[in-house]
């Protein structure tokens, strides 16, 4: 009889062991209307615990697709926009993010939520050869954020993400300056390299832009501009590498 009970009691344990495994290992695909949404929070709370942010994403967004605005559904939108994020599944954040900003405007999270949906943005701005709307798009969100949060604890890393993108773009109309010139075409570089000249007030790519341009205009036979331009960077970049190539040029076209 006391053997009995023992194996009935092991089996018991095994049972419920199994059943929580089974529960921890449940898929997203899965979830349905009879879960609650804390079970499914507590799901993605699991996963995300483990490092498994994408899974994570998907259990805290099935909270909205079965229980939208639930208060639930706010708290679970928020975390699949981090969640996402952790996973670099950036499009799928940003969903979630949009969804979160045109439901819940005026929740206390919405700030974390513009943040990283803007930082995502940002974190896809690479290498220069790069398509620009990411950082286009890194620009226009972060600037929405400082205007809606101008006293964030973010703000100087949303400038400085700013600046690093308007630094892509203008690196970007630099090479294609730069092409135009291999191209033998420099009079459409010399207005490419003009344009970020007159348009740019502060860039490491300034004193490069300069030197472009006394390459054109040696090219073209502007050699009164050549010489102007080394003189504007001799001001304006004294101790730049570009500033003593741009002389070197002057001096062996003749020109000094």
């Amino acid at each position: 009889m006391l053997l009995l009970f023992g194996l009935f009691k092991n089996l018991a344990k095994c049972t419920i062991l199994i059943l929580l495994v089974s529960c921890a290992n449940r898929l997203p695909s899965e979830i349905n209307e009879n879960n609650t949404p804390k079970e499914i929070i507590q799901l993605g709370d699991e996963a995300y615990a483990k490092g498994y942010y994408e899974r994570a994403g998907d259990y805290y967004s099935e909270v909205n697709t079965y229980f939208p605005y639930s208060v639930e559904d706010e708290l679970g939108l928020s975390k699949a926009v981090d969640a996402y994020y952790k996973a670099e599944k950036f499009d799928d954040s940003r969903i979630a993010g949009s969804k979160f900003l045109s439901i819940y405007p005026e929740s206390d999270k919405a700030q974390r939520v513009l943040y990283l949906r803007s930082k995502s943005f940002c974190d896809q701005i690479d290498i220069v050869e790069r398509d620009q709307a990411a950082a286009r798009e890194c620009i226009a969100s972060f600037s929405a954020f400082q205007q809606l949060y101008p006293k964030s604890n973010s703000k100087k890393e949303a400038e400085r993400n700013i600046i690093r993108a308007k630094e892509f773009l203008i690196g970007q109309q630099l090479n294609v300056g730069k092409y135009y010139l291999e191209r033998n075409n420099p009079t459409a570089a010399m207005k490419r390299f003009e344009k970020i000249k007159n348009t740019t007030k502060v860039s490491n790519f300034l004193p490069e832009v300069s030197y472009r341009l006394i390459e054109t205009f040696i090219l073209v036979g502007l050699f009164g501009e050549a010489i102007s331009e080394k003189a504007y960077m001799k001001k304006k970049f004294p101790n730049s590498s570009w500033t003593r190539e741009a002389s070197t040029l002057i001096d062996k076209s003749g020109l000094s």
